[in-house]
């Protein structure tokens, strides 16, 4: 197991990495990763960890897998972007279409903000309408829609949004479908489409949740999406379409669909996807969906591997029971610290949200506070979004987990107060 890291790394990018990070979630110590294999990442320093972040969730059979590392280097050899029908890309949708729920014809990109994006514009060309239904606090990728909506109200959380996406796109409340019965008797002639994620940041549909929603996006012609980015291939190998058995209208692909490598996809029902195909570029409802690397055939074998191990027997049981392991043992630490906090998600996923401690936003200080002890303890895991599992994690793997999660707790409460106490001293000291 990963030893504790007595000195976090120092790592100089403040000049050329923006954010020092590739990520919208930066994590609370700059940790460089060198290598990773299986369960496991090193950084520069040679510090080890176990790895819950797993690229953001693309790695399911965690790092240099020897089935996505022989289709890779297979491929490499014979080419590794070709901007053109290429056999790889061809039988990964074909693969594709052969889940469960609404998939009939696929389209490529490279990540998961181009297929919700493209999504939004199929609907929007299927029914020549402009506005978008989104829900308070989903996450649908960098898109200017994509950026509205995320406190509960019809508003950016990004400069650079302009005014128009934010008039043309409505905020509803996750599980609530009275909010969506609302939005709809005020504004069904002008909605093209219903964007969700049918697990919203982790937090599971209520049972009734999605199929009144699919019912109503059907009566009022209304193109429902579902954003499964995160959930595809993840809750089961047919997504969440399967997984709570409710079909769409169009259904985005991201992270595992790729193996690692940068592709996603747009995919669903015939007649709103045909609108997409270049054969049909002088007609008004054409709507244009292209990438350099799109559909590339490196990321297409990669994707294949991954599917293929993904199919083979007790996989999703494996994933579910270490899942449940894990979620258990991060309540159990919550309860036994006394910690005001809930554990959500389902399947190989796990989110902690910390309650605020009698003070505004003291709940998000304790939450980046308990990560940071975390990836000092050897556990590389993004509290401001979840634990991922993968294939390779063992149940050695979850306990160290969570008696990690335990002590970090313990010393994140101590450095909180601390801290608190230097600031009330710092307080006294300038009124005298």
């Amino acid at each position: 197991m990963p030893k504790p890291i007595t000195r976090p790394p120092e790592v100089g990018t403040e000049d050329v990495l923006v954010g020092s990070s590739n990520s919208a979630f930066p994590l609370p110590i700059r940790v460089c990763i060198d290598r990773g294999l299986g369960s496991r990442v090193w950084d520069e320093s040679g510090n080890e960890y176990v790895d819950f972040l797993l690229a953001s969730g693309a790695l399911i059979l965690g790092h240099a897998h020897p089935r996505v590392c022989q289709a890779v280097t297979g491929q490499l050899s014979k080419g590794s972007a070709f901007h053109a029908l290429n056999r790889p890309a061809l039988e990964l949708a074909s693969r594709i279409a052969e889940l469960p729920g609404c998939v009939q014809m696929v389209r490529f990109a490279s990540t998961g903000t181009e297929a919700t994006l493209h999504a939004v514009r199929l609907a929007r060309g299927y029914t020549g309408r402009d506005k978008v239904l989104t829900f308070a606090g989903s996450y649908h990728g960098s898109h200017d829609l994509s950026l509205i909506g995320h406190f509960g109200v019809a508003k950016a959380t990004s400069g650079g949004v302009p005014r128009a996406a934010t008039e043309d796109t409505l905020i509803a409340r996750f599980n609530q479908i009275d909010s969506v019965e609302e939005a709809f008797a005020s504004h069904s002639s002008d909605l093209a489409a219903v964007l969700v994620e049918p697990q919203q940041r982790s937090l599971d549909p209520s049972p009734d949740f999605l199929p009144r929603l699919a019912q109503l996006c059907q009566s009022a012609n209304i193109v429902l999406i579902f954003d499964e980015v995160l959930t595809g291939f993840r809750l089961a190998f047919g997504g969440a379409q399967e997984y709570y058995g409710v079909e769409p209208d169009l259904v985005c692909y991201g992270k595992i669909v790729g193996g690692g490598f940068p592709l996603s996809s747009v995919a669903g029902r015939q007649e709103i996807m045909r609108l997409a195909d270049p054969a049909l570029g002088s007609s008004p409802n054409f709507v244009h969906i292209s990438g350099t690397l799109s559909g590339n055939p490196v990321s297409a074998v990669a994707g294949l591997a991954t599917l293929a191990e993904l199919e083979q027997p007790g996989v999703y049981d494996q994933l579910h029971r270490l899942g449940g392991r894990l979620r258990a043992g991060l309540s159990q630490q919550l309860n036994a610290h006394g910690v005001g906090a809930s554990v959500i998600g389902s399947g190989p996923i796990a989110a902690v949200e910390f309650s605020d401690l009698g003070s505004p936003g003291s709940g998000q200080l304790l939450k980046q506070a308990v990560n940071r002890e975390l990836l000092l303890r050897g556990v590389l895991v993004q509290l401001l979004t979840r634990f991922y599992i993968s294939l390779v994690h063992t149940e050695t793997d979850v306990d160290f987990a969570v008696d990690a999660f335990g002590a970090a707790i313990t010393a994140a409460v101590e450095r909180l107060a601390v801290d608190e106490e230097a600031r009330l001293v710092q307080r006294v000291a300038t009124r005298t």
